[in-house]
């Protein structure tokens, strides 16, 4: 393309003064850092959600998620017409050998919990043999790893949650080894009876959490769960079922309306970004137009100098916003452990550049616009 040859003068018009390209560079690309992290973060969780299995429904208190429910009412949900399976599900905080060797204990009846949780994939062998063994635990491919466990083997964890004998020592038996199909770097929980704990704790006994069901179709969540809810309205124990998608947008909500916060925040900073962008343009073209001038002495014509000076803003706000966009990326995994991000998304770093080119027209507009209109005689006579 002809243009390319005006490549090697619009860059080193950008570095002309290396200090003030160095200021710019730094304010673009963090604020397209901000915005990589921010935006990132907010379609990550969009994504996460989108994600969820629609065929789960869960069970839990009308007062609270993780308010005990009775176990008593298990089969009065099973009854309901559309559910396929349906298990209690409480959760065992533990450690393993030192405090800092956190593990999640969930337990559950064997057989439903893997049928609902199909990404869960374990052997059917291991799945009988902890239907079989009261204190049997079936464990993440992850933990197996990390502290060299193996089938057969007895573990000893340590629970806040005390024991009907008074200790906090809850005892296990591996039976089995699962994995993730969906996201291998999170089969880390272990799976064991609920059986099991519900007779050997000392308080909460005959409750559970929350319950899990499955549904033959998605489409009739809200239908099965408004079923749910009311066999069980203006009782004791009234009840809120939620599909998985539902309640992972409920637990979003309520740190605030997300959407909004992300969008507000990344407005504000391209605002400010583009006034202070805007004026070092405005003062880089003023310093210039003696450089301009000649340019048009050598027969460059207005409208080619308006192409060099909105180039060259164009050039250094997308290399800018790639550098603050790398970084995101870079950084925006760490947040895996929340939402589950293992990338960023891609929509995100075209709308970043995107918004890069947006931002290089808008800021130099008005210098581009004094560099059409500068006349030879006044800006080499300094005027």
């Amino acid at each position: 393309m002809p243009y390319l040859k005006y490549l090697p003068l619009v860059w080193a018009g950008i570095w002309r003064k290396r200090g003030r390209a160095v200021l710019m560079l730094l304010q673009i690309a963090s604020a397209f850092a901000l915005y990589g992290l921010l935006e990132g973060f907010n379609t990550g969780i969009k994504e996460a959600i989108a994600a969820t299995h629609r065929d789960r429904l869960y069970i839990g208190s009308s007062v609270s998620m993780g308010n005990p429910l009775p176990i008593s009412i298990l089969q009065r949900i099973r009854s309901t017409p559309g559910v396929e399976f349906v298990t209690a599900r409480s959760g065992l905080p533990a450690t393993y050998q030192q405090p800092d060797q956190q593990v999640s204990v969930i337990a559950a009846d064997a057989g439903p919990f893997f049928e609902i949780y199909d990404d869960y994939t374990a052997s059917k062998d291991a799945v009988q043999a902890l239907e079989k063994n009261r204190t049997g635990v079936i464990v993440g491919k992850v933990t197996m790893q990390k502290y060299g466990w193996k089938v057969g083997d007895r573990v000893v964890l340590e629970s806040p949650l005390p024991k009907a004998d008074g200790s906090r020592g809850w005892t296990f038996d591996i039976v089995g080894e699962y994995d993730r199909s969906d996201d291998a770097a999170n089969a880390t929980q272990l799976i064991c009876n609920f059986a099991y704990l519900n007779e050997a704790r000392l308080t909460g006994r005959d409750t559970t959490q929350v319950f899990v069901a499955k549904i033959a179709n998605p489409s009739d969540a809200a239908t099965i769960g408004l079923d749910i809810d009311n066999a069980f309205a203006n009782s004791d124990h009234e009840t809120r079922t939620q599909s998985e998608a539902d309640l992972a947008a409920s637990q979003i909500q309520r740190i605030g309306d997300l959407n909004f916060l992300v969008r507000a925040i990344i407005a504000a900073v391209f605002f400010a970004m583009l006034f202070a962008t805007g004026a070092l343009m405005m003062q880089s073209i003023r310093e210039r137009s003696p450089e301009l001038a000649v340019l048009k002495t050598l027969g460059f014509s207005d409208r080619l100098v308006t192409g060099l000076i909105i180039t060259e803003a164009i050039t250094f706000c997308v290399f800018s916003a790639g550098i603050g966009l790398a970084i995101a990326t870079f950084l925006l995994p760490q947040a895996r452990q929340l939402i589950g991000i293992a990338a960023m998304p891609r929509v995100v770093i075209a709308a970043g550049f995107g918004f890069a080119v947006l931002l290089a027209l808008i800021g130099s507009a008005v210098p581009a616009w004094r560099g059409m209109r500068l006349q030879v005689a006044d800006a080499l006579a300094g005027r």
